[in-house]
């Protein structure tokens, strides 16, 4: 029975998996389906000068982080794992889709779950969130015709050329799989 009565929103994922975003089974996540679906999702609703993923902006969160402690670097990675379930809203969208965060929040209470992987304290969490603005203004002022809403862009240097879907995909799986393993040591 999922979390909405007996309605179901069942999707297949990347690796054939069958979830319900309404009501998401951890034992159905699979870090595979994130790197996938997070490589094959476009930031700002599709709507930048060039294809760039929520995948390789997670990638950039997590780089922003300090390199000496990898588990907040990991939940700078899966910071927007969600995503790879419910897609990418844009945040103007999001707060005025009544019980849409609500969903990509128990979908995201999921992964932790089932990536094995202790859900952030609100210190961890806020620190990652200041990761993801920084991200946020830098993109939006490269990868749109006029970013100026998103507050001055700081200076990074990360590149934003396309990179194949496979190719973001597989740096997203390695760059998870280090970050698991430097957490469980």
């Amino acid at each position: 029975m999922s979390g909405s009565g007996d309605r179901s929103a069942r999707i297949e994922t990347y690796t054939g998996q069958l979830i319900d975003v309404l009501d998401p089974s951890p034992a159905a996540i699979d870090l595979e389906d994130v790197a996938a679906g997070l490589a094959h999702t476009c930031r700002f609703g599709g709507h930048c000068s060039q294809f760039y993923s929520v995948a390789q902006h997670s990638l950039y969160v997590s780089r922003e982080l300090p390199s000496d402690q990898p588990r907040l670097q990991l939940l700078g990675l899966l910071h927007d794992a969600g995503e790879a379930y419910v897609g990418d809203v844009p945040r103007p969208l999001k707060g005025e889709l009544e019980g849409f965060e609500r969903i990509e929040d128990r979908v995201l209470e999921a992964v932790w779950e089932g990536l094995d992987v202790q859900p952030p304290t609100q210190r961890e969490w806020e620190r990652v969130m200041e990761a993801d603005d920084r991200l946020l203004a830098y993109e939006a002022a490269a990868l749109l015709s006029d970013g100026s809403w998103a507050a001055d862009p700081p200076e990074l240097e990360y590149d934003l050329e396309p990179a194949s879907i496979s190719t973001v995909r597989e740096r997203f799986l390695t760059r998870a799989e280090q970050l698991l393993a430097a957490v469980e040591e």
